[in-house]
């Protein structure tokens, strides 16, 4: 299930002319907020999203209804975002190769930045981490970069809901390091010696495994999920546009126990219960 970042831009109060700035990243989003509901309305179907945050701030903001990924796969797009250039000139086309290893020490938006006299920090998922950026791209960043400890996942269930009882023991990734960030935000914001901040937070969310506090369910009663309007893929399809789904890897959602020897294969898909169960879950992952 390759599916696109989704990227805000924030700038704040300038300093001396310079504008700090906010640089928000979500993994594996579609654009499935309020703001975007009549654009998709005619491409494919969904439940009313429960985004308030964002679509308050989309209502003031340039909107893009036509902005696409550069490739359906997480380390390629954001290696394409984040240095500006595609992926055939990176060479980054699948996750574990490091752009500036097999394709060229290009500047990174955050190094720019950092170069050219701002403060600049970051957290949770900016790059893909591990060896497909050298370990969060060290150059782009001031201070060390914010990556907390991985939420529990045995792959025995594609999306969970917690308890506030659970959450209250044991935050979920994304709040720690959200959390953590503001605290880095307070901290920029006071500096004494009037440097402008960039400042980057990438949550994981709504990246599988699908992880919300169960209250997100709420929003999406069961009997207002519907099925993708085209469950195919597309006429004349190139080979490198596919892979096997990466849902596959999570017991509930293997063929053996969805009853689908198939699946995984082209045009075989999920049961129709299946699907909707786990589109729930996806919109609840995206509106926590």
């Amino acid at each position: 299930m390759g599916l696109p970042i989704f990227c805000l831009l924030l700038t704040a109060l300038a300093v001396n002319g310079q504008p700090n700035i906010l640089f928000l990243v979500a993994d594996d989003m579609r654009p499935n907020i309020g703001a975007y509901q009549d654009t998709n309305s005619p491409i494919y179907s969904s439940a009313p999203m429960h985004t308030p945050n964002l679509d308050a701030l989309a209502s003031s903001s340039m909107l893009f209804s036509r902005a696409y990924a550069q490739q359906a796969l997480c380390s390629p797009s954001r290696t394409s975002l984040l240095t500006s250039r595609r992926p055939d000139t990176t060479r980054i086309l699948r996750i574990g190769n490091y752009w500036r290893e097999i394709g060229g020490n290009f500047t990174t938006i955050p190094q720019y930045f950092k170069e050219n006299g701002y403060f600049v920090t970051g957290g949770g998922k900016i790059f893909h981490g591990g060896p497909s950026s050298g370990q969060h791209d060290p150059i782009s960043w001031s201070t060390p970069f914010n990556n907390q400890y991985d939420d529990p996942d045995d792959h025995s269930h594609s999306w969970k809901s917690f308890t506030e009882e659970e959450l209250e023991e044991a935050p979920l990734r994304d709040t720690r390091e959200t959390k953590i960030m503001i605290n880095r935000l307070k901290q920029a914001s006071k500096n004494e010696s009037h440097q402008p901040f960039f400042l980057a937070l990438g949550v994981h969310k709504p990246h599988l495994p699908f992880f919300f506090p169960e209250r997100f369910l709420d929003y999406y009663p069961e009997e207002d999920i519907d099925l993708p309007y085209n469950p195919y893929v597309p006429t004349d399809m190139p080979d490198a546009a596919w892979h096997s789904p990466t849902i596959m890897l999570y017991d509930d959602c293997s063929p053996q126990n969805v009853g689908v020897p198939e699946f995984g294969t082209i045009n075989v898909t999920l049961p129709d219960s299946k699907v909707r169960e786990m589109r729930r879950a996806y919109y609840a992952a995206i509106s926590y």
